[in-house]
């Protein structure tokens, strides 16, 4: 999957579960926590997501919270190390 692809399916998840009203419109660098687009509660589905496009599980070393500021952060930690 290329990286486009993947960003792109993160934003459309985070879009589709989150809380927060007015919030469809945010950046790569858009701290997605901070502004309340999603809320902790979201993580563990969230990284359920994840794994389904990454074709394998996460480490639970490589879950840090700030690993979830942004979709940039996201991708750089669980997509950039796949093969």
């Amino acid at each position: 999957m290329q990286e486009q692809e993947v960003r792109a399916k993160l934003r459309d998840w985070i879009v589709k579960h989150s809380k927060a009203q007015g919030k469809a419109n945010f950046s790569d660098d858009t701290k997605i926590l901070e502004e309340g687009i999603l809320s902790s509660l979201d993580i563990v589905e969230f990284v359920l997501f994840i794994e389904s496009l990454r074709g394998e599980d996460i480490d639970t070393d490589d879950i840090e919270p700030a690993v979830f500021t942004s979709i940039n952060t996201l991708y750089t930690a669980f997509f950039t190390q796949v093969a």
